[in-house]
């Protein structure tokens, strides 16, 4: 947010320098706190504080609901063209408020006057409706152009200082501002989109790995939910008997079934025995229901999964509306036939690197808060891109691990 300061600073300055030009003799060597050089020297107190005597070891300390009191006094020792001047409040390497000063005076030697003694509203700009929008350190500079030409062209020459802020809380209390529950918030979603992100490659890599245990989709028997099914475009004319699509899945999910449930009622089929004990149906009868019940969908599954599409298992299962192994089975049974291909899983690429990038950039905030630090938009530009390069390339690294081979039809 960047804000101009009312015109009212300008006023100020012009109308010292026209009512203060024979006021006290010339300064010839400005005493420790005033900025400048030989020609323009300048004293600027904030909040009674010298800014050339605050630092990052001695900040001025303010309240962000409280106001600013600047007081300029200005010494020249040669006569000059005095152009302009600048007011600046940076935050996190970004302006908050900038404020050039337009003044075009020619100052006689020996000038020396009190510029501007004024209060400024940085409550207005610091905080809305009693709530604190920034806590932190912000870095203030005020700087004079002049030339020692006292008509056109102008060799331009510019002085300046700058002084540090210390606004609003410290620690804990930093956090109930805008810009520290901001930080929080991002902080808390990047850390749990990044988890959810690292459970979903887990899962990616747990099912390339049992696919790299087969030769082909049926000795694999049923794909996981993360791996990525695709259907080959289809060509002109090209029919697919319904009936021969039943009887060949059916045949295939046969030797799916890995008989720890039963296909009809969905308990848990006890060890050894021969039946189950909800339904009473044998294990012959069970594997033929669930070769049978698979086979049914197999038309269905070849209508919603589109040519030149893609779709991973639980999608598939989710919209035939079957489950998970059920569905896995089905996808195994027409990868087998050629109607599906297989060659990776779904792994979150994208999710690791902006919560990896999201985690990065807000590195810098914490400092702010607790550390005092004064980053510079180039220091945040390069948390921002180094959070994104490293993972990137830990997505990448993860995406390598969920490596599958290739089932199914041929290009």
């Amino acid at each position: 947010m960047k804000k101009n300061l009312p015109y009212m600073l300008s006023l100020f300055l012009i109308a010292g320098l026209l009512w203060s030009a024979a006021l006290t003799p010339v300064m010839s060597v400005p005493p420790a706190g005033w900025s400048g050089d030989d020609n323009l020297a300048f004293l600027l107190n904030v909040n009674g504080v010298s800014a050339a005597d605050s630092d990052l070891s001695n900040p001025i300390v303010l309240e962000s609901n409280g106001n600013v009191t600047l007081e300029l006094t200005i010494d020249v020792n040669n006569n000059l063209t005095l152009l302009s001047g600048k007011f600046v409040l940076s935050y996190m390497g970004f302006p908050i408020v900038n404020q050039p000063f337009e003044l075009n005076q020619i100052i006689p030697a020996g000038f020396n006057a009190v510029l501007m003694n004024t209060t400024l509203p940085l409550g207005d700009l610091l905080s809305m409706g009693g709530i604190d929008l920034f806590t932190g350190t912000v870095i203030g500079s005020f700087s004079f152009t002049y030339s020692l030409n006292l008509t056109a062209p102008y060799t331009n020459t510019t002085v300046s200082d700058d002084f540090v802020l210390k606004v609003g809380g410290t620690g804990a209390a930093a956090i109930f501002s805008v810009s520290g529950l901001l930080t929080v918030g991002f902080t808390v979603m990047a850390v749990f989109s990044l988890l959810m992100a690292l459970d979903d490659f887990q899962q990616g890599i747990l099912a390339a790995r049992k696919m790299r245990g087969a030769s082909r989709a049926s000795e694999v028997g049923i794909f996981p939910k993360p791996v990525v099914l695709r259907r080959k475009s289809k060509k002109k004319g090209e029919q697919i008997d319904m009936g021969e699509l039943k009887r060949r899945v059916s045949q295939l999910a046969a030797n799916s079934w890995d008989g720890k449930r039963c296909p009809k009622c969905g308990k848990k089929w006890k060890k050894d025995a021969s039946t189950c004990s909800k339904c009473n149906i044998t294990r012959n009868e069970a594997l033929s229901y669930f070769s049978t019940d698979i086979a049914e969908y197999a038309p269905k599954a070849v209508k919603i999964v589109k040519p030149k599409s893609k779709i991973t298992v639980g999608k598939f299962s989710k919209r035939l509306k079957l489950k998970p192994n059920k569905g896995g089975a089905l996808a195994a049974a027409l990868t087998d036939m050629g109607i599906f291909r297989t060659r990776s899983v779904k792994v979150p690429v994208n999710k690791v690197a902006m919560a990896g990038m999201t985690l990065a950039s807000t590195y810098w905030s914490w400092q702010q808060i607790f550390g005092n630090a004064t980053p510079s938009w180039v220091d945040i530009l390069l948390s921002f891109t180094l959070g994104l390069s490293i993972s990137v390339l830990v997505a990448y690294f993860m995406k390598w691990l969920a490596r599958v081979p290739r089932f199914g039809y041929d290009d």
